[in-house]
């Protein structure tokens, strides 16, 4: 009779479900009504149903002005850091700049064309990590990954500096205001970001395409006056008179070449967020990528041209971009406009890492690499919490350093050419495994060269200026990673165990075992079945069709004779769905006492707590706080130090692989 009833409970809970899916669906959206949802849509606008993801994708032209803000931005300053080392030569720098300008191009071309190929080897997304996991070992992605990440954050605050450096130079009075103005920006693009995907590209294409059309009009204007032979010389009274370049040497050269070579800053963003365009992912890629590089390359030799035309020279208080734009114009209204622009896209380069921070964070954390929180899609369809750390790191950074420009470029970077080195040799490893591939490992072999050689100028120069802090930094991030990895690895080695030293308590009717793995979910039914329940049963929330079938395919190999029902949520919102089943079974069936069985697993050591999603505290309190609901909570703490020994054989082969 027993089983008789189980049997007809299920059948019609099953039926159920799919005929209020749409109940729950509203329940959800129900939720939204309270005073928290009401804020957070007031800021964010409302959730976006997962099916809305392929609509959230960004288009060519706004991928162009996401991905292209922080490269293009650097030619505002790439020709000046190049007059800056060569001031020494006095007016022969403006002959120098152009044939280094020239081969600064090269090199941009030959990394484009270099990540083009990454993107079309690895459309899921080709940043340094995944080439360096697939070519290199862990080790090196690891580098990469933590090299590229420390840089991203640094691109935040650098480019917000300068934006407020800019600000300033114009209005003095807010000189003193410059932290605050800057943590200002950088909430403001944190929130522009959580917003959505194509809600940004929206708000930063239109200054990102007139930085464009200004400038290129600028060059225009240049090369037309040079040509009509009517290009004002810049006077600067009594000048440094030039030195034989043979005297000076080789190292000055290169140090000039390096510094020019911060251009390339920001380059590789398009490979690292192949995901964020609209399908055919990897070629709408491929064809920003080309046009990203074409005007990255055209602005910063126009500018350099332009430079040398003029014969500038680096001054305390304007910038090289102004001097040109005040000679060939005045104080008139286009060098206003110059001037806004470049403090536009200055402020734009900042918004880059926002798309690209939050990918990264999410591959490693796919990979167990990184707290699986960073795996999470906000309500708006965007790693909200990558968007939030790198929002509150770079802040940080910011206010430490006082927002002075100056304290923050020795170390800007140097993460990104070493990123550069690791990428492109991993690309060259690549062609050879699966060979026939000679132009191409030709193409990275220069490009690993020249990068790598421009990673070790770079460091040498500036590491006692502060560049010394990026190798604790990255070794410190590294640290934290393997150790991530290991207590992944160690949590899911334990729940593939068996163990069924459970206590027993009293008996009830009807049990409700809140899945979100198999693993730790099979000490929650062993606990369920010692209570003998009338009825058993599992609910799984997933957020997508991929997980819905993966937790359906594991628990059908590991509980046959136990239904689970699995519901989509296509918001991502995990309370509602569990409060809607749980209210729909007590509804059903009124006569019953219904338990619901949350399982909660407990780490050994402190720290290992917040690598995990605090869920069932959650559902624990959406349930208290239910007043119209009368269902018991039994939290099952399944704890690590219970479940296996450290000197397990389990453990050791655990810790010997992650060494």
């Amino acid at each position: 009779m027993i089983k008789t009833e189980n049997v007809l409970r299920l059948f019609f809970w099953h039926k159920f479900a799919i005929l209020h899916q749409e109940v729950l669906i509203l329940d959800e959206d129900k939720k939204g009504t309270q005073m928290w949802s009401k804020i957070k849509r007031a800021i964010l606008k409302d959730p976006l149903s997962t099916k809305a993801i392929s609509h959230e994708r960004l288009t060519n032209p706004q991928g162009l002005a996401i991905f292209s803000a922080d490269p293009i931005s650097s030619t505002t300053y790439a020709t000046e850091e190049i007059l800056l080392v060569l001031a020494a030569v006095g007016t022969a720098a403006s002959y120098i700049s152009i044939p280094m300008a020239l081969a600064i191009v090269c090199l941009i071309l030959i990394v484009v064309i270099s990540y083009r190929q990454v993107i079309k080897a690895y459309p899921q997304g080709g940043g340094v990590y995944n080439v360096a996991k697939k070519n290199l070992g862990e080790f090196p992605a690891l580098l990469g990954a933590a090299s590229l990440m420390v840089d991203y954050i640094l691109t935040v605050a650098v480019s917000v500096t300068a934006a407020v450096a800019a600000l300033t130079s114009a209005f003095e009075e807010f000189l003193p205001y410059r932290v605050v103005i800057g943590i200002a920006i950088i909430i403001f693009l944190a929130w522009g970001n959580l917003r959505g995907t194509r809600e940004s590209g929206r708000m930063f294409s239109l200054p990102t395409y007139a930085f464009i059309v200004v400038f290129l009009g600028m060059i225009g204007y240049g090369f037309w006056r040079y040509a009509a032979g009517t290009f004002p010389v810049i006077s600067y009274g009594e000048s440094v008179q030039p030195q034989m370049i043979n005297a000076i040497g080789i190292f000055l050269i290169l140090r000039a070449f390096a510094s020019g070579c911060t251009a390339l800053t920001g380059i590789e963003a398009t490979s690292n967020g192949v995901q964020a365009f609209k399908p055919p992912e990897g070629e709408n890629a491929q064809k920003t990528m080309l046009r990203m590089g074409l005007i990255l390359g055209s602005i910063f030799l126009g500018i350099t041209f332009l430079a040398s035309w003029a014969h500038v020279q680096p001054m305390e208080g304007e910038t090289v971009v102004s001097q040109i734009a005040r000679a060939l114009f005045g104080k008139t209204a286009p060098y206003f406009i110059i001037q806004a622009s470049t403090l536009s896209i200055l402020f734009l380069a900042a918004n880059t890492p926002f798309a690209d921070f939050p990918r990264v964070a999410s591959q490693l954390a796919r990979d167990g690499y990184f707290p699986q929180q960073f795996l999470n899609l906000g309500s708006r369809l965007v790693f909200a919490n990558g968007i939030i750390v790198l929002a509150v790191m770079s802040a940080f950074l910011l206010f430490v350093f006082g927002g002075r420009v100056h304290a923050l470029i020795p170390l800007y970077a140097v993460g990104v050419f070493l990123g550069f080195s690791l990428s492109q040799f991993g690309m060259i490893r690549h062609w050879k495994r699966i060979g026939g591939h000679k132009r191409n490992i030709a193409i990275n072999a220069l490009g690993c060269f020249a990068t790598t050689i421009v990673f070790l100028i770079v460091l040498s120069t500036k590491f006692i200026h502060g560049a010394w802090f990026l190798i604790p930094a990255i070794a410190s991030i590294i640290f934290f990673m393997t150790k991530v990895k290991r207590h992944y690895a160690r949590v899911e080695a334990i729940f593939s165990l068996d163990n069924t030293a459970i206590p027993r308590i009293a008996s009830k009717k009807t049990i409700v075992v809140l899945v979100s793995n198999v693993g730790i979910s099979s000490y929650a039914i062993q606990h369920a079945k010692s209570l003998r329940p009338v009825s058993l049963m599992a609910f799984h929330v997933a957020i997508d069709n991929e997980g819905a079938e993966k937790i359906r395919q594991e628990w059908e190999k590991s509980f046959p004779d136990i239904k689970l029902t699995v519901f989509i949520s296509e918001y991502r919102d995990l309370i509602s769905p569990v409060l809607g089943f749980l209210k729909s079974i007590e509804d059903l069936w009124r006569d019953d006492s219904v338990m619901v069985l949350i399982p909660e697993f407990i780490p050994k050591k402190f720290w290992h707590r917040f690598l995990h999603n605090q869920t069932g505290l959650r559902i624990r309190l959406a349930i208290e706080g239910a007043k119209d609901m009368n269902i018991e909570i039994l939290e099952l703490p399944v704890k690590e130090s219970m479940l296996l020994w450290d000197d397990s054989p389990t453990i050791k082969l655990i810790e010997d692989m992650h060494k």
